[in-house]
């Protein structure tokens, strides 16, 4: 009797470290909405040649990788600008979550499904009025 509750005990320790595995995914998922501003307003915005929106707007976001935002708006210079992704602190949970034993099992999957990883929430970007060049003199 003793020892069947011995691994009763072990297999509900054991589903409970599985559950907090990758707590960072779990916690806050592999994708986060980020809103761009621009200055001027409604400039259009195209991330990684797919996502569409015109400014300010929000778009969620894969953190699996970085993206890449190109901004246009007529009579200004158009902007490239890289939304790089950042270390979360949901890896702390992943370490003090797993009691140690199970961390690099749980980092691994955070980092593999983007929950290691944030973006800022907000991302301004302001456009350079384009110049016009002076008429050659003849």
């Amino acid at each position: 009797m003793k020892n069947r509750n011995v691994w009763q005990g072990g297999l509900v320790l054991c589903v409970l470290m599985g559950g907090l595995s990758g707590c960072g995914t779990w916690m806050h998922s592999g994708k986060q909405s980020v809103t761009i501003f621009t200055n001027p307003p409604e400039s259009a915005v195209v991330i990684d040649d797919y996502l569409h929106l015109t400014a300010p707007g929000t778009v969620t976001l894969s953190r699996k990788g970085n993206h890449l935002a190109q901004v246009n708006k007529d009579g200004y210079e158009p902007a490239s600008l890289r939304i790089d992704r950042t270390w979360s602190w949901w890896v702390v949970g992943d370490i003090f979550g797993c009691l140690i034993i199970f961390s690099p099992f749980c980092i691994m999957h955070d980092i593999d499904k983007g929950g290691y990883y944030t973006f800022d929430d907000k991302i301004y970007l302001t456009l350079d009025r384009r110049t016009t060049e002076p008429l050659p003199l003849k």
